[in-house]
């Protein structure tokens, strides 16, 4: 790994504190599900820790862009006084299909079958599907014209399978790597991502796949477009801005 990368995982949500899933893209999970006060205390704590750790003013933080994440990434990037963070929707909560607005408890099902390497039913999003959402965020973001730290601000399953890709864990066991607490900051391991092997006998992850815009697994814009069509922030050519881009007027960076 070139750069130096970072997970930061949302605080406390109000989801948490009901036991509920929130997972679909649309008000709720856009809007009205976001961080109780505890949660942005523990976003703040975060930003000090990351303070503690090197990471400053400098740091390009990279947040879904659902509620909860998104004001994590506000609190934390204001106690290290970086820029306000850019949204991408690669980094949205892993899709939970029928069990969204459902009990928690239904973790364990989905997870059991990426155990198994199963089939999933009710719309929920395959492991590969995410493996290679998040590998073209973090392929972007290990670029070598991506110069300062970069933070990136997401949820569990999404932050989990990161996690497996870059220790070389088959994505499917993502729950044997030590999971993430609420506004948890690891820093990330050192295996390069290329293609992800999702399992014997399993096609591998194309995780360059994405980048003409083409549509997600459940329908969503592709590369450089959110939900609602408006442009997410990247630059017009495709690529994740840096702070450089943002110095020096570079044409298609985001302002």
């Amino acid at each position: 790994m070139n750069n130096d990368i970072w997970v930061l995982r949302h605080g406390e949500s109000t989801a948490n504190v009901d036991g509920l899933i929130v997972s679909a893209p649309g008000t709720r999970a856009l809007v009205e599900v976001g961080l109780t006060s505890r949660g942005r205390e523990q976003a703040r704590q975060a930003g000090r820790r990351g303070l503690e750790q090197g990471l400053g003013a400098d740091a390009l933080v990279l947040s879904s862009d659902f509620a909860r994440a998104r004001q994590t990434a506000e609190e934390f990037a204001g106690v290290l006084g970086a820029q306000d963070p850019r949204l991408d929707p690669r980094l949205r909560e892993r899709s939970f299909g029928i069990h969204d607005d459902g009990p928690a408890s239904a973790y364990e099902q989905v997870w059991a079958v990426d155990r198994e390497r199963g089939a999933h039913e009710g719309g929920v999003e395959p492991v590969q599907d995410v493996a290679r959402r998040i590998g073209q965020v973090l392929r972007e973001v290990d670029a070598p014209d991506v110069d300062v730290p970069v933070v990136l601000v997401a949820h569990g399953d999404v932050l989990q399978i990161a996690l497996a890709v870059r220790a070389g864990v088959d994505p499917h066991d993502h729950r044997d790597v030590p999971h993430l607490g609420n506004a948890e900051l690891r820093r990330l391991g050192d295996a390069r991502l290329v293609d992800t092997s999702v399992g014997e006998g399993t096609p591998t992850v194309d995780v360059t796949s994405g980048h003409d815009g083409t549509p997600g697994h459940d329908g969503t814009p592709g590369h450089g477009v959110a939900d609602d069509g408006t442009p997410s922030d990247r630059r017009a050519d495709g690529r994740i801005p840096t702070r450089r881009d943002a110095d020096e007027g570079a044409p298609g960076a985001a302002p």
